[in-house]
């Protein structure tokens, strides 16, 4: 089974256009219930697209019950009925959710000018509200804890933004914050997650190391931990060994 190159179209994004074209292929049972999908790279050269488009199409079919994925074995076909509506619901969900991609490259480039105001202008008060609000969310990650670990997380970023005594970068912060609760980026991040249950820790050490730089005013070890941080999570949430890769989907349009 091959999939043919997206043909071009305006104002549809290309994980819903990828989505609707897997439904089409369930539909005319060219893939049939309990079928395993080719791997995502396999998918992304033969249709044309990033592998981060694919990644987000498949977890919008996840979400509504088309496809579902086993942790070390790969994505299958669901046996579901209503298949029709559930596969409109998917598009509905690529089209109402902001890109996981687009939301971690925001918050990196966000969270480092943070950083950098943070250090020049926080009290030492605020500086230890940020230690404190890491170790709350420590505490919670170091428990394996999942759903208290993000909560947390949303205080201890909104924390930082608070640090910078800038109102703007407030809001944005809180408004990107908001976008990690989408259904699409909700679903992508627990199966980050799912897949190694090692990846919190490994986002704990990350973390660590930017309150360690914060508390020290050191801007440029800050900002290699944020930038480390959001690196590691586009490669992983979006299947990536080579880095290169990632840096590649930045300059790919979001419709065709």
């Amino acid at each position: 089974m091959e999939f043919q190159k997206l043909p071009q179209a305006q104002y549809q994004k290309r994980s819903s256009i990828i989505a609707e074209d897997i439904a089409q292929r369930i539909r005319r049972n060219e893939m049939s219930a309990g079928m395993r999908l080719p791997p995502e790279r396999v998918i992304a050269e033969q249709l044309g697209v990033s592998r981060a488009s694919v990644r987000e199409a498949i977890s919008a079919l996840q979400i509504v019950g088309v496809l579902e994925s086993r942790p070390g074995d790969g994505t299958y076909v669901c046996e579901r009925l209503e298949f029709e509506d559930l596969s409109r619901k998917a598009v509905r969900v690529l089209e109402k959710n902001d890109s996981p991609l687009e939301l971690l490259h925001a918050r990196k480039a966000l969270e480092i000018g943070a950083a950098r105001l943070v250090i020049k202008v926080a009290t030492q008060s605020e500086i230890e509200r940020i230690h404190n609000a890491w170790q709350d969310k420590y505490a919670a990650g170091n428990r394996g804890n999942y759903d208290g670990y993000l909560e947390r997380a949303s205080e201890f970023h909104m924390t930082i933004a608070r640090a910078t005594r800038n109102s703007l970068i407030e809001r944005m912060t809180e408004n990107l914050l908001q976008a990690t609760r989408q259904p699409l980026w909700l679903n992508m991040r627990r199966t980050y997650y799912a897949a190694d249950e090692s990846r919190i820790k490994e986002m704990l050490d990350v973390h660590d190391r930017i309150v360690t730089a914060l508390m020290r005013r050191e801007t440029e070890p800050a900002i290699l931990a944020i930038e480390a941080h959001f690196d590691i999570l586009i490669q992983r949430t979006y299947n990536l060994n080579d880095p290169s890769q990632a840096e590649g989907l930045r300059a790919e349009k979001d419709t065709i």
